[in-house]
């Protein structure tokens, strides 16, 4: 009998990653029933304008660069072999088919909880897979929101992002701290921002 592995998904355009990311991701897997997180990159989030985005390959890496020290976290690049823009149900369908023998968990911000029945086929996802919140400054979480496969967790809550990271480092703003150091020096060495 092959043993089930508690994997939780992590999604997110990466753009940069930042300290925020990986301190957010080692805190669920040392205080959760997870045994791995995998760093989700998204090509493009229907959502969201493609503009601001560098090419998926230096998120990618600049990901590999940041974790590769640390055995729970993995980096996933299932979406760049998909189409565009990338669906979250699409993504876990071809998770489950190559790799039938892990129970996968969905990790998301209290933010994007209200609108996860908007989500394209989120009956799908609801009904095949968990969901792990965390909390994101300046949003509730209403426990209508809550629903039976959906668990909260208090994690510390960082207020950064990289929407205002990649501003300061167009703005020439010196950021050795709120990026991990090997994502850093690949953004200065590929003049990424």
């Amino acid at each position: 009998m092959t043993k089930q592995a508690s994997i939780g998904l992590y999604f997110g355009s990466f753009n940069p990653v930042h300290i925020g990311h990986l301190a957010l991701a080692n805190y669920v897997v040392e205080n959760s029933h997870l045994q791995e997180i995998w760093f989700v990159v998204s090509p493009q989030n229907p959502y969201k304008k493609s503009s601001e985005l560098i090419e998926a390959k230096h998120r990618l890496r600049m990901l590999e660069l940041s974790t590769q020290a640390y055995a729970n976290f993995k980096v996933c690049d299932i979406e760049l072999q998909l189409p565009t823009p990338s669906y979250t149900y699409n993504t876990l369908r071809e998770l489950s088919k190559l790799h039938p023998d892990n129970n996968f968990t969905i990790i998301m911000g209290a933010d994007n909880l209200p609108a996860l029945s908007r989500w394209k086929n989120s009956e799908e996802i609801l009904s095949n897979y968990s969901f792990m919140v965390y909390p994101r400054p300046g949003y509730e979480i209403n426990e209508d929101d809550i629903l039976e496969n959906v668990s909260v967790i208090e994690a510390p809550v960082f207020e950064m992002d990289s929407t205002s990271i990649r501003k300061g480092l167009k703005e020439g703003k010196n950021y050795p701290y709120l990026i991990p150091q090997e994502a850093y020096k690949y953004i200065i060495e590929k003049k990424l921002y």
